[in-house]
């Protein structure tokens, strides 16, 4: 019990670090939607989400590929429909690569969480305003295996990134916010994400992600 109280409080730790960082911004339209395990070498994962935001509501699809045991890609393309009745969906493309330096199942070192740190990117362009988001972030998460044979993972995620808005003028602020979500693994090849997300387009985001290869 001591253990899964301080793996939770290292994840409670990393979400109040977040919170001063969060700010008035544009916001990420594609969230987190991934814990700091990786695939593996060679897997391949392809997913469906849908992220319900207090300014837009996205829908998009999401490639994942295995560089090596610790390191993977995501490229993730779909539709942005921000609110308001004139306004129509436009198409967002987002990547992010992160390399996981912490793992719970490690027979070399015992590790107390999984942990890994990445990189991601986002644009879409709203009928003439363009928001390209660039920075880093850090996901926490630990994965509790349950009785009937299905993976139930917690996990958080700090972001701190450039967000530059262009609609004719250009603007760039240095940004923040936070996800946590969980992740269920139902099979072996087939996980479920519910997640909420603090940040300048704060909401609920879920879908569901497959193994491919």
């Amino acid at each position: 019990m001591n253990k899964v109280i301080s793996r939770a409080a290292i994840l409670v730790a990393i979400l109040l670090f977040a919170s001063p960082l969060y700010a008035d911004s544009a916001g990420l339209l594609t969230g987190c939607l991934t814990t700091a395990q990786t695939v593996g070498f060679g897997q391949g994962n392809i997913g469906g989400f849908v992220g319900f935001g207090d300014d837009v509501t996205t829908i998009f699809g999401a490639i994942t590929y295995g560089f090596s045991d610790y390191t993977e890609g995501r490229f993730k393309l779909g539709f942005a429909d921000p609110d308001g009745s004139n306004t129509d969906p436009q198409i967002t493309i987002a990547a992010d690569f992160k390399y996981q330096f912490m793992d719970v199942n490690s027979k070399a070192r015992k590790q107390p969480l999984d942990m890994a740190f990445g990189f991601l990117f986002e644009w879409v362009d709203f009928d003439g305003v363009s928001v390209v988001q660039l920075g880093g972030d850090l996901i926490g998460s630990y994965p509790f295996k349950l009785s009937g044979g299905s993976t139930l993972s917690p996990y958080g995620r700090v972001n701190i990134r450039l967000e530059r808005i262009s609609n004719g003028d250009s603007d760039s602020n240095f940004e923040g916010g936070f996800n946590t979500g969980v992740k269920w693994d139902i099979s072996p090849s087939v996980a479920l994400f519910g997640e909420i997300q603090m940040d300048g387009n704060t909401g609920f985001f879920t879908g569901i992600d497959f193994k491919a290869f």
